[in-house]
């Protein structure tokens, strides 16, 4: 299905920031941190991302994480997806202008272009009086030599000094400018690129390009000479940045520029973020056997044909519909169930955000998604594994209690595993009878057979199975109707090589067990 992008250190975090500090983003509709994790996004993302751009990077973990989109807007999206699908040049073409921007610079512009506003916005008029100093003590060298050179070297000590000072404070802003003005290049190139002028994208772009001209005039002073060329002409020009403040000036004169111009250059952004973002999908789309676009409904409900994992070569695909009952998924270990799950969550997902699903076709309304299936303890919070558990659930049922017209979408693997078999079962059927109710679905996975026949009324029953042959298993992977009436945990273990009378006595006792209802003392 393609390859899988490896982030170095921090790229996934930076990725993060920059969308929780854009002001836009929503803040109800998003998918939360425990899902993202459940759903194992991080690596959905590394399938996708083939973007060029840090811009493109940043609009794609968006739109993942805001999977919400109305119909209008997936259909847009889907629109422009579908146009690069189908011309390779188009693809190829801007992404050649996308790669001016660089891969160096890995501070997302977003962040660091609202840290601007954390500075004051300061006059040049300190900055203009060391640049007129240091013309005075240059013309005093030809009028008096002595007396000019004493004081050149006076203003060449404060100009340095104040010069330093200053640049210690903005420096970490400095890759701001620098990616900004490589992304303004890179827009006024991908102009170039042979398009439908029509297209809002091309408009948006041309938009941008016009009011941000200005902005980046003489952007060079603060990049370190790259509009100029050669090692010495741009040695040169570091020498009389530094003794006439020429880049402070101008850095005094860009912040202004930026911050009134702030919202043409996030468009600006956002636009080039979305055409490398989209064409990642494109590419994304090649890789998959099959996908289609998400139907939307008003009822709530799941309708998926041919659905499977994304990220699994040759996955089984599977049918499933859920409407007025939700789903409860039982089977032996390592038969499935987890993943599938992850199925119907990723195709609510992903079609809700980049108009593509993982399936032969998929009917569903525009649902919120919430999960509790991989919690982990929290020893710095002091969080056991079942507090852990507990607090996520919680979470989904204030979320049914919550009055909103988005229906829910929830899944829960292995509810209360934290637990002892009684109270386990016990709460867990009350909890997934909560669960049921109008304007919810709840798939749910579970090794406790008893749920099958306690929540009858309220979920329907699949399964997963596999079958066992000498010393070897086999798992099918395909979703059937009905509870599981097999069990392999303690068989799994003689396959595994444990001692044939640790395995025997095994059996002997679960049997006993189902026999009696009672555990015999060891």
């Amino acid at each position: 299905m393609g390859n899988m992008r490896s982030y170095s250190p921090g790229e996934l975090e930076r990725l993060k920031d920059a969308w929780l500090s854009d002001p836009e983003r929503g803040k109800e509709t998003v998918l939360k941190d425990q899902t993202w994790s459940d759903m194992n996004m991080d690596q959905v993302l590394a399938r996708i991302d083939t973007c060029t751009s840090l811009a493109g990077e940043e609009r794609l973990y968006a739109m993942l994480r805001e999977p919400f989109s109305d119909t209008e807007e997936l259909q847009r999206r889907d629109g422009l997806i579908r146009s690069f699908d189908a011309d390779e040049r188009l693809c190829s073409e801007y992404r050649e202008r996308l790669k001016d921007i660089g891969d160096k610079i890995k501070q997302p512009a977003s962040v660091t272009i609202m840290g601007l506003e954390e500075i004051d916005v300061q006059s040049n008029a300190g900055h203009m009086v060391c640049a007129m100093l240091g013309l005075f003590s240059i013309a005093m060298i030809f009028i008096s030599p002595t007396a000019g050179l004493l004081i050149f070297l006076a203003v060449l000590i404060l100009n340095i000094s104040t010069y330093f000072k200053r640049k210690g404070e903005i420096s970490e802003y400095l890759d701001c400018f620098t990616y900004l003005i490589r992304s303004y290049r890179a827009a006024k190139a991908m102009l170039s690129v042979k398009d439908d002028e029509d297209k809002t994208y091309r408009k948006e772009l041309r938009t941008s390009v016009g009011i941000l001209s200005g902005v980046v005039r003489g952007g060079y002073l603060l990049t370190g000479g790259r509009g100029l060329t050669g090692g010495i002409i741009n040695m040169l020009l570091d020498y009389l940045r530094i003794f006439f403040h020429l880049d402070l000036m101008k850095f005094n004169s860009m912040q202004r520029s930026v911050l009134d111009n702030k919202a043409d250059i996030i468009r600006m952004f956002k636009t080039i973020g979305e055409i490398d973002a989209f064409i990642a999908v494109a590419y994304y789309h090649k890789g998959l056997p099959y996908w289609c676009l998400p139907e939307y409904t008003e009822e709530c409900m799941t309708d998926a044909k041919g659905l499977y994992h994304p990220l699994i070569d040759n996955a089984v695909p599977s049918d499933i519909a859920a409407s007025d009952k939700g789903v409860l998924i039982t089977g032996s270990n390592a038969s499935g169930k987890s993943t599938f799950l992850r199925s119907v969550g990723l195709a609510a997902i992903l079609g809700q955000s980049i108009a593509t699903t993982a399936a032969a076709s998929y009917r569903a309304p525009r649902f919120m998604i919430m999960s509790s299936m991989s919690v982990k303890d929290d020893i710095l919070e002091g969080d056991s594994y079942y507090m852990a558990e507990i607090r996520a659930v919680k979470r989904i049922l204030d979320a049914c209690r919550t009055d909103g017209d988005m229906p829910l979408l929830c899944f829960v693997d292995e509810l209360l595993k934290g637990t002892n078999t009684i109270e386990r079962i016990a709460a867990s059927s009350e909890i997934l009878k909560s669960l049921h109710k109008k304007n919810v679905i709840c798939f749910a996975a579970t090794h406790d057979i008893e749920l099958t026949e306690m929540i009858a009324d309220h979920y329907d029953n699949y399964h997963f199975s596999e079958d066992i042959e000498d010393k070897d298993v086999a798992f099918s992977y395909r979703l059937m109707h009905g509870a599981a009436d097999t069990r392999n945990a303690i068989r799994l273990l003689g396959i595994m090589g444990y001692d044939a009378a640790v395995v025997k006595a095994a059996e002997a006792d679960a049997a006993d067990f189902e026999r009696d209802g009672v555990w015999r003392r060891l």
